[in-house]
């Protein structure tokens, strides 16, 4: 897993790897080229890789952007006098044209994979980008690039052309300065078919040739990675450069918004340190708050201990209580028990004891027994009930 934080946006994160192209910020969507070109730009302006959302405010300091993204563009034109410009709407810029009213006034002009797909010859566009700066002025600039010796032009001899679409194939057809007709289907678009058309694949070598041809003093490709922004790369091609036409350097103006914003800042530091002062006071007293209320808490745990040593208690005592009960319950009905058996007894013998009574009487009745009694011979009954 990779963790960085954007240096566009500030935001967090971490992913499972790093792709050059790929979207790898979850705040702003930034790729690793777009934050190698803001960090590129921060180390010229500032000497140090800073947070776009902490850079100084100085209006003094001028750029241009060709077609940059809004995600950095924004924030850009809120810290510096910034124009982002494109070819097809406005703000309009063809830097392949001379534009005499604006040379020499901007101090860094940013490019994002725009070079490649300007049309032949683009050496044009490289000596307007240098007069448009200043003598200390910076292009920082990504293009798809080889480690080949030369550049391959696509399409050498365009001069008038149009892409058209002929059974949902897209074609360019050229009609060259000598007049001759060329129809190409071997075209490669970015951002999609249609889209941007690609006009060659630059080398290095013949980058670096054609930079300082320009008029350019030194030309520098960042090819260290900046873990801390997620700033990696793949390999030895398409890495990000600076094109200096001298060292960067604050002219008075700049220095004089520098030093309003570092007082601006300083006056900002000195009340944030006033309300930490206060808050830590603050801290102090709901602290000393804190203190009673943790011993008044020691307290009722102390007390809630005590209450719940003396509810076990009472838990036992309802427990015994409890056993005593069914005991007592189960000799209570052993004793119904027994009381019914004894009852059934008793009402068994005065079954039997009826039955024996009736057959006294039954005999005592007889003529025989009477007729016994009257000659005084045999046993003398007489008519008694057994009573129970």
């Amino acid at each position: 897993m990779v963790s960085f934080i954007c240096n566009i946006c500030g935001q967090n994160n971490t992913i499972a790897a790093l792709t050059h192209e790929a979207s790898s910020c979850s705040g702003c969507g930034s790729n690793v080229r777009l934050r190698a070109l803001v960090y590129m730009l921060s180390v010229e302006l500032f000497g140090e890789g800073l947070l776009l959302p902490e850079f100084p405010c100085l209006k003094a300091i001028k750029g241009l952007g060709l077609s940059d993204q809004l995600s950095y563009a924004g924030l850009l034109a809120g810290k510096f006098d910034y124009t982002n410009t494109f070819y097809d709407r406005e703000p309009f810029i063809d830097i392949t044209e001379t534009h005499p009213e604006r040379h020499g006034t901007y101090d860094f002009i940013l490019s994002s994979d725009v070079f490649e797909h300007i049309g032949v010859p683009v050496e044009r566009a490289f000596d307007e980008v240098y007069k448009l700066l200043k003598p200390h002025g910076v292009l920082c600039l990504t293009v798809p690039f080889s480690l080949k010796e030369e550049t391959v032009e696509h399409f050498p001899d365009l001069h008038e052309y149009a892409i058209v679409g002929l059974s949902g194939v897209p074609m360019l057809i050229n009609r060259r300065q000598d007049g001759a007709l060329e129809v190409r289907e071997d075209l490669v678009f970015h951002g999609g078919e249609g889209a941007t058309l690609e006009m060659r694949l630059f080398s290095r070598k013949d980058l670096e040739r054609k930079l300082t041809a320009a008029g350019f003093e030194t030309v520098v490709f960042q090819t260290d990675p900046v873990p801390r922004f997620g700033i990696a790369y793949e390999g030895d091609w398409s890495h990000p450069m600076v094109a200096r036409k001298s060292k960067f350097v604050l002219d008075p103006q700049m220095t004089g918004q520098l030093v309003r914003e570092l007082c601006a800042r300083t006056a900002q530091l000195a009340v944030l340190r006033t309300q930490c002062e206060e808050l830590a006071q603050r801290l102090g007293v709901r602290g000393q708050q804190v203190d009673r209320l943790d011993a008044e808490l020691a307290e009722r745990a102390a007390w809630a201990h005590r209450l719940q040593a003396e509810l076990d208690e009472a838990a036992r005592t309802i427990e015994r209580k409890h056993a005593e009960f069914e005991e007592r319950t189960r000799w209570a009905l052993q004793l119904k028990s027994d009381l019914e058996a004894e009852t059934q007894s008793v009402a068994e013998l005065r079954s039997r004891l009826d039955a024996v009574q009736s057959r006294l009487d039954e005999l005592a009745t007889s003529r025989w027994i009477k007729l016994g009694d009257r000659f005084h011979i045999g046993p003398r009954l007489t008519k008694q009930r057994l009573l129970l």
